[in-house]
């Protein structure tokens, strides 16, 4: 009976409510190599695929971004230039395919203006320079307290 009442409150409740885009967190998450920690987004799905954007720990000094997209196949191996705006900036950044994790990923500077530009503005929106791959947009909500968390993390 719960169910059925949250259910029916969900579903008139406006959308933008519910959709699948909401607030950055930080929390554990499995990696090949057991649970890491993450600092992390969701974008509103399209179809099956739910995009992401996840930052984790690297190298001394750098942190790992992967941008799992909403495109039907992308080619393993495959390389490409993600252009990421806000209302104010823009960066380009260049990200390799992943097959194993199905995700663009580019080590980034653990201090630096992406990680700069991914704490500041209400959201981000990124495309791919040669519109190979559908564009996303992403909230930036709570993701400088979800990044200064996986940052205290890093070794």
């Amino acid at each position: 009976m719960r169910r059925a009442v949250l259910w029916a409150v969900l579903m008139l409740l406006p959308a933008p409510a519910f959709a699948g885009g909401g607030a950055w967190s930080a929390q554990k998450q499995d990696d090949e190599g057991g649970p890491v920690m993450a600092a992390s987004v969701v974008g509103d799905p399209d179809g099956n695929v739910t995009p992401s954007l996840v930052l984790t720990c690297a190298d001394k000094g750098s942190l790992t971004l992967r941008y799992l997209t909403t495109a039907d196949a992308v080619q393993p191996g495959s390389e490409a230039d993600f252009l990421f705006e806000n209302e104010r900036t823009q960066q380009t950044l260049h990200m390799q395919y992943e097959d194993e994790d199905g995700a663009f990923a580019a080590t980034v500077p653990r201090s630096g203006p992406l990680l700069d530009f991914l704490r500041t503005g209400d959201e981000v929106f990124i495309s791919e320079t040669s519109g190979n791959y559908p564009a996303q947009t992403f909230p930036l909500t709570g993701s400088g307290k979800a990044i200064d968390i996986l940052l205290k993390t890093c070794k």
